[in-house]
């Protein structure tokens, strides 16, 4: 249990360089399983389309960082269509191929503009999109990290951040284990999820991270081993 008690930081393979492409385009395919069949995408549009809807306005801009292949933004643009509210999303990341990636995928979605850069240093103005996002990201960096990216999350955003991560937990753990031993060879997926739990949050790592950014962040449990945090304006 000693391991669970406080984040762990070794790094993942997904943070490194030692991949294929094909490795990491399979990773990035699990990864959207995983969002739509273990409630990473619900977890997320409960609170989300809520405030779309509460938000008044039938044109939205939203900013989402470490966007993978895009998965989330193109069910976001799904359930706007039905309801006839027009939305602009910018996704990020900073990896060449997983870009690549996520042009291949958003390719019938115009709403859709796929951006390469760092999230460590967002390129755009203040207050210059309605909602940031951000899911299975924050993770990957330590506390103190994270209260940076959060604070530029904030600024850059005229509403509301939600951020989408991982409870760090037993069961999360050796659940997580068991599955990606029996559902996939994938190298990275195989060490990376593990380790993902691993590096995950409790609510005391919200509390020391939300203190680090003199933030006031509010933390909810989503079923299963899901972590929402929201800050807002």
């Amino acid at each position: 249990m000693k391991k669970f008690r406080k984040r762990s930081n070794q790094l993942e393979l997904l943070d490194g360089a030692d991949y294929t492409v094909d490795e990491l385009v399979e990773n990035l395919a699990d990864l959207r399983r995983v969002n739509s069949c273990l409630g990473g995408v619900n977890a997320l549009t409960s609170h989300l389309f809520p405030m779309i809807y509460n938000a008044g306005r039938n044109h939205l801009r939203i900013l989402d960082v470490g966007t993978g292949s895009a998965d989330i933004p193109q069910k976001i643009v799904k359930w706007a269509r039905s309801r006839g509210i027009k939305l602009e999303i910018i996704v990020l990341d900073i990896n060449e191929i997983v870009v690549r990636e996520a042009r291949s995928k958003s390719a019938g979605y115009p709403e859709i503009s796929v951006v390469r850069s760092d999230a460590n240093n967002l390129p755009f103005d203040d207050c210059s999109f309605d909602f940031v996002l951000a899911s299975l990201f924050l993770h990957h960096f330590e506390n103190q990290q994270a209260a940076n990216l959060i604070r530029d999350f904030y600024r850059v955003a005229r509403l509301t951040f939600i951020i989408n991560d991982l409870r760090r937990h037993p069961i999360a753990y050796y659940s997580t284990k068991l599955m990606t031993q029996i559902f996939t060879r994938n190298r990275l997926v195989r060490n990376d999820a593990c380790l993902s739990v691993l590096r995950g949050f409790t609510e005391r790592d919200i509390n020391e991270i939300a203190g680090r950014s003199q933030m006031e962040l509010r933390t909810f449990r989503h079923f299963p081993y899901r972590l929402i945090i929201i800050g807002q304006k």
